[in-house]
């Protein structure tokens, strides 16, 4: 009797293991996916701004913080739409979105260069 409860017993906690590890598979490639594809805008991004075209870079950063909000690429994204507009000399816009940096990622290591910019706005 009791081999036939421990066998079946047995044979679900392994299809259950198996089945948990297939999940967590898929999940770390669906995040290998989001990450992927949240450098690749970043990328584009940075190109356009090489290109001096900041709106189009805004653009795909803007999309990127949009479509990927957990992603790593995502405080990158926020100080270089800030550092696009600081270049086009639109200090106000800029001055915004440092400031919004400096808020959601206190932690960063860029906001001291953040708070830099804002202070160099209010020093012109």
């Amino acid at each position: 009797m009791t081999r036939r409860i421990i066998a079946p017993t047995v044979m679900i906690c392994a299809l259950f293991c198996m089945s948990r590890g297939a999940a967590q598979a898929q999940a770390l490639s669906h995040t290998a996916d989001v990450n992927r594809s949240a450098r690749v805008l970043f990328e584009r991004a940075q190109r356009a701004i090489k290109r001096s075209n900041y709106a189009e870079a805004r653009s795909l950063l803007e999309s990127l913080i949009d479509t990927h909000p957990d992603s790593e690429y995502v405080p990158r994204a926020k100080i270089s739409i800030a550092d696009s507009w600081y270049s086009e000399q639109a200090f106000r816009q800029a001055e915004l979105e440092y400031r919004d940096f400096i808020t959601f990622f206190p932690n960063r290591p860029e906001v001291a260069a953040a708070q830099r910019r804002i202070d160099s706005i209010h020093n012109n």
